[in-house]
């Protein structure tokens, strides 16, 4: 390759590289990246997959010219002495010219059966293998030593791009996120609360709220201290999130309250959720503490958009009603709502 036609690839290739490397939208940076590559390298197909060390797993995140089939869903273990451990293992590209003679192509776990010519390149970034890029082709043949070194250096960007990504998701999170608990703050929580409430009115769909409050908190903290106090709270959002369903938004909105909101839920629903699941894991998760310690349970006061109120002041005031009724009667560890729900009844929790 000529000196001009190099430079002119290269400036090419950064230009690319500073587009998705500034681009915080991870998949859509990885998919640039392996148009690039798969352009580079003459190749028909190829994918990018990152790794998971907490499972040991791969997961493809953008793909081109493989079949649905082979694609969807797939999650790839990394088995021991595999092809894709070894490319985990070595952070080192390798090419496959041709993949039939190769005998750990008789894995499963490896790529789609079509594939002749193969070139793996991991995704490293300050020693950490992150994903791998494959550029693939259906003919067996060898990659001129210039398409394999810019394919090394589009995968050196690609890493940076996942990690620039990831820094950022983190940071956002945590921007959104009670440390303690794991739940969304009180600050984006009245910012879902009004999303949610747009959304309903537009569509003329319903939700409830729940407010969820620890009995006596200020007296187990008196007791076994703010660290138990902590503990305790930790471990209720714990069980709070694990107990909701996937479209539910949790967060804590006080010192010992938490709030929940329910899409497209009416009152009775939401009492019903609350009654069998909800309070159940958060009496078992109070129970997992030490159990020298004073019990505590928790209340809980729901409400209903738009029977008890149109905005968020109006719903939030009748969720609390609700629980200070609860509270009134003394249902202690029991659940109040605005209205009358025939659902069940409200039994308490051990």
């Amino acid at each position: 390759m000529g000196i001009l036609k190099m430079n002119t690839r290269l400036s090419d290739i950064l230009g690319t590289a500073r587009a998705v490397v500034s681009h915080l939208d991870l998949d859509r940076s990885l998919s640039v990246i392996l148009r690039k590559a798969m352009e580079v390298s003459g190749t028909t197909a190829g994918s990018i997959a990152l790794y998971h060390p907490t499972t040991n797993t791969l997961r493809i995140h953008a793909h081109k010219g493989l079949p649905p089939s082979f694609i969807s869903g797939r999650d790839w273990f990394v088995r021991p002495g595999s092809l894709m451990d070894r490319l985990l293992r070595s952070r080192s590209l390798t090419v496959i010219t041709d993949t039939p003679n190769r005998a750990f192509f008789t894995d499963p776990d490896n790529l789609e059966p079509r594939i002749k010519a193969l070139v793996c390149v991991p995704l490293v970034h300050q020693k950490e293998t992150l994903g791998i890029l494959f550029v693939d082709d259906g003919t067996a043949r060898m990659l001129a030593a210039e398409d394999l070194e810019a394919l090394e250096i589009i995968a050196s960007f690609a890493a940076i791009a996942i990690s620039h990504a990831r820094m950022h998701r983190e940071v956002s999170h945590r921007a959104v996120t009670d440390g303690l608990t794991g739940l969304f703050n009180r600050r984006y929580f009245e910012e879902l609360l009004d999303r949610e409430l747009q959304r309903a009115e537009r569509h003329g769909r319903e939700f409830s709220l729940a407010l969820v409050d620890v009995n006596d908190f200020k007296l187990y903290n008196d007791r076994y201290g703010h660290q138990a106090g902590d503990e305790a709270l930790a471990a209720l959002g714990v069980a709070l999130r694990m107990s909701l369903r996937s479209s539910d938004l949790a967060a804590r909105y006080g010192g010992d309250e938490m709030v929940v909101i329910l899409p497209e839920t009416r009152l009775e629903k939401a009492y019903q959720l609350f009654a069998k699941r909800v309070r159940n894991a958060m009496g078992e998760a109070l129970r997992s503490l030490s159990p020298d310690r004073t019990a505590i349970g928790v209340t809980v006061g729901i409400a209903s958009y738009p029977q008890d109120g149109k905005d968020a002041h109006d719903l939030v005031l009748a969720a609390d009603r609700a629980l200070l009724d609860a509270k009134k009667h003394k249902h202690t560890h029991m659940i109040g709502c605005s209205r009358p729900v025939r659902s069940l009844p409200a039994v308490a929790t051990p």
